[in-house]
């Protein structure tokens, strides 16, 4: 034997079912999508996009420590591409993503491409174009005159 679930009741009388859907009229609908809209706007305050920018730089700006080149990488924000650690991009990451979303203004600087970014002496430097290491300096073998 199968044991059913008992029958909910439903109510036959009229008054008890609708007609017809609910309907606003047009004109109070349009101001209500806007307002609604506009509730959902998600710009934040300029000083907030100004401390989020001045952070991620003062990241950029410090010494970006390094073993091995495979440890440095481009900066993509803020501002031109710098020499930066693993760990700083990945600190940073999160800061862009917030000044994105928040809808701030990035200001127009023109850059140039960046040259490589690789580990000198412990640093994450940028690898100048047409040098190479030890260039202009006077060769060993050669007496130096001071």
């Amino acid at each position: 034997m199968i044991a059913c679930a008992p029958r909910r009741w439903r109510p036959e009388s009229a008054s008890f079912r609708s007609r017809s859907p609910l309907r606003l009229p047009t004109s109070l609908l349009l101001p209500a999508l806007l307002a609604l809209l506009a509730g959902c706007e998600s710009k934040m305050e300029p000083k907030e996009c100004d401390t989020i920018r001045g952070d991620a730089f003062e990241l950029v700006n410090k010494a970006q420590h390094c073993n091995t080149d495979a440890d440095c990488r481009q900066s993509e924000w803020p501002g031109c591409a710098k020499p930066v650690s693993q760990a700083t991009f990945e600190k940073i990451k999160p800061m862009a993503e917030r000044y994105k979303t928040g809808k701030c203004e990035e200001p127009q600087v023109e850059c140039k491409s960046p040259p490589e970014s690789y580990c000198k002496q412990g640093l994450c430097v940028h690898r100048e174009l047409g040098t190479t290491e030890g260039a202009g300096a006077t060769p060993t073998d050669q007496i130096q005159i001071q």
